[in-house]
């Protein structure tokens, strides 16, 4: 008994050990995510105006280049920077994809999109399936790959996936008009999930599961119009719930994010619909019907949800330099 305690107490202590170097890397990274922000938005603003996300990226890629050049040496730090490297991708898209899909959707500007939600979809749909086609057709004849078509397009969706933080920021700035940035916007949330859902379709062709015409007709329904229709209910019911709590900003504050992740979950996990475009409906009918939320709570939701989606960011983009730069180094050992 004494022998299988102390085993199951080194277990546990190994694997709270594991968590505080992961924690402390973390913090690390939260920290030097806002110095760069701080140095970019007071020192570098006019002299390098390059995006936020882009300078994390690049901290990140150099924090991993170093780490990965630091041979034999063994300390918390880097412990922690391994376990984080080596993260489970489902624990990354489960955790960060809600709250930043869900916070373009429905902290946008409903009444300044509505009149481009055509224009939209026409370029998040037969704009998407037309850049896809390009890419897939370079991948296939001009990569020294040898991809197969299917692989091709797979890859096409991937990067045919558009973030326009920047280019929407840069048209703010430039006094470009609000109609513009809101479609951009719009086009964005819109493409992702069209990206997503080719890229879905296309993978459960390779690896066997849609092995017939009739299934995969029946998952672009699925994908298409299920998620966007599930997304639009739970609109429905969440506008009712928040009516009825009026003035409780906790309660308000943190029933989106509730709802975010489980509407997220419950698409993807039980309904097998897409759960990226069923957050985007529910986010923008949320947005319509603004008035949900009470009006002393509306300024501190935004906050509360900017800054959550900041820390989200300097975490994705720091965890993501640190991956490329290990796998440089991988692929030219």
């Amino acid at each position: 008994m004494t022998a299988i305690g102390n085993a199951t107490m080194g277990s546990h202590d190994a694997g709270g050990h594991a968590i505080g170097t992961v924690i402390l890397f973390l913090s690390f990274a939260v920290l030097a995510g806002c110095i760069c922000k701080l140095i970019l938005s007071q020192v570098l603003k006019n002299k390098f105006p390059a995006p936020f996300t882009v300078i994390v990226l690049i901290f990140g890629f150099t924090v991993g280049m170093i780490i990965s050049h630091t041979y034999g040496m063994s300390n918390d730090f880097l412990l922690g920077e391994k376990e984080l490297r080596e993260i489970n991708p489902h624990l990354i898209y489960y955790i960060f994809f809600p709250l930043l899909i869900f916070d373009s959707a429905f902290n946008s500007r409903f009444h300044v999109i509505r009149p481009q939600i055509i224009s939209a979809i026409l370029l998040a749909g037969p704009g998407v399936l037309i850049s896809i086609t390009i890419v897939a057709v370079f991948a296939t004849y001009i990569f020294p790959y040898h991809w197969s078509w299917l692989l091709s397009i797979m890859f096409g969706s991937i990067l045919s996936a558009t973030d326009p933080v920047v280019v929407v920021a840069l048209l703010h700035e430039s006094g470009a008009s609000k109609s513009l940035a809101a479609l951009i916007d719009l086009e964005s949330l819109l493409n992702d999930g069209s990206a997503f859902v080719i890229f879905m379709i296309f993978r459960d062709i390779v690896v066997g599961k849609s092995d017939g015409a009739k299934k995969i007709i029946i998952d672009i329904f699925k994908f298409t119009i299920g998620g966007p229709v599930f997304g639009i209910a739970c609109g429905v019911i969440a506008v009712i719930a928040l009516n009825m709590a009026h003035n409780k900003l906790e309660v308000e504050i943190i029933s989106t994010f509730g709802l975010a992740y489980l509407i997220f979950y419950v698409a993807d996990v039980e309904l097998e619909v897409s759960a990226v475009l069923a957050l985007v409906a529910m986010g923008l009918f949320m947005a319509k019907y603004k008035y949900c939320i009470s009006s002393q709570v509306q300024v501190p939701m935004a906050n509360t949800w900017r800054i959550i989606t900041d820390f989200a960011n300097i975490l994705i983009f720091i965890i993501t330099g640190i991956i490329l730069a290990h796998s440089l180094i991988d692929t030219k050992t």
